[in-house]
C-alpha cells in the first residue's frame, strides 16, 4: 500500500480580503473532495489574502496509481479557474512490507 501526500500553493488574484480567500478556498476544497473522494483541507492558514495552501492525501496500490490521482487533482484544481497553482510538493510513502 502506498500513501501520496501533496501540498499546493495557489495564487488567488481576484481576492481582496480574507473573507474572499476563505470562500475561494472552501469552494476548491469542497469541489475537489466531492469529485475525487480524497482527504483535503486548507493548511498553513496565513493572513495573506491572495495565497492559499491546500493539502491532500491519496491511498493506492501502486506508485503509478498515486501519481495519476495526484496529477488529476492538480489539473482539476487548475481547471476550476479560481486561482493559479504556483507550487506543488508531493511525497509518496510505502506502508507495510511490500515485496
Amino acid at each position: 500500500m502506498y500513501v501520496g501526500i501533496s501540498s499546493i500553493e495557489i495564487f488567488l488574484p481576484e481576492n481582496h480580503s480574507l473573507k474572499e480567500k476563505r470562500q475561494a478556498t472552501r469552494k476548491i476544497v469542497e469541489k475537489t473532495r466531492s469529485r475525487f473522494n480524497i482527504s483535503i483541507m486548507e493548511i498553513n492558514r496565513s493572513n495573506l489574502w491572495q495565497r492559499a495552501y491546500i493539502g491532500f492525501s491519496v491511498v493506492g496500490e501502486s506508485i503509478d496509481q498515486i501519481n495519476q490521482v495526484v496529477e488529476n487533482v492538480h489539473s482539476y484544481i487548475e481547471s476550476l479557474y479560481i486561482g493559479k497553482i504556483i507550487d506543488t510538493k508531493t511525497e509518496i510513502i510505502q506502508m507495510g512490507n511490500e515485496i
